[in-house]
């Protein structure tokens, strides 16, 4: 046994060998762990570059009642319209974009309010409100959980609608 000890501290070295580059006539590239001949040097190889990646996140699964982890939410924000950006559109349709910044765990929903009242739904973020009235509109977004617990609000966008009016067509003319 000591002996087999003995032979693998002084053979071990002999196990890694260095590598070694060559250009063949045809062009091509050649690596070998034998070099042709004694005027070959081995390849210096830098050490492998390594990272350590993030654990991923993980999101938790509702059985029932029982709530393993609380889901948490770092941003919710309207994308569009910007704010006090003004709305042309006559038949008073109003297209809203909201981010959520982790992504929207699956028990929960997006929830559009036009002037603090709910007006639509959406797992996607985005939003298509349909004939409302001209004039200045608060409209802001929330997340809510399987419960109808509010979990983040987005801050309020003011929009401002401008809708054809039989009125101003007669002032013009």
């Amino acid at each position: 046994m000591r002996i087999l000890l003995i032979l693998v501290f002084l053979f071990g070295g002999a196990v890694y060998a260095g590598v070694y580059k060559r250009i063949n006539p045809d062009g091509s590239v050649e690596f070998t762990d034998m070099p042709r001949n004694e005027q070959e040097k081995p390849v210096t190889i830098s050490p492998m570059s390594t990272f350590k990646a993030s654990p991923l996140a993980t999101q938790r699964s509702t059985s029932g009642s029982k709530q393993s982890k609380a889901y948490t939410y770092d941003a919710l924000r309207i994308t569009s319209p910007a704010n006090e950006a003004t709305i042309r559109d006559n038949a008073g349709n109003i297209n809203v974009t909201v981010s959520v910044t982790p992504a929207l765990n699956p028990d929960h929903k997006l929830v559009l309010l036009l002037d603090g009242e709910p007006k639509a739904t959406s797992r996607s973020g985005s939003f298509s409100l349909k004939n409302i009235d001209r004039g200045e509109h608060a409209l802001s977004a929330q997340v809510l959980d399987a419960k109808g617990k509010p979990q983040i609000s987005a801050a309020p966008v003011t929009v401002y609608l401008q809708r054809q009016s039989i009125i101003n067509r007669r002032r013009a003319q």
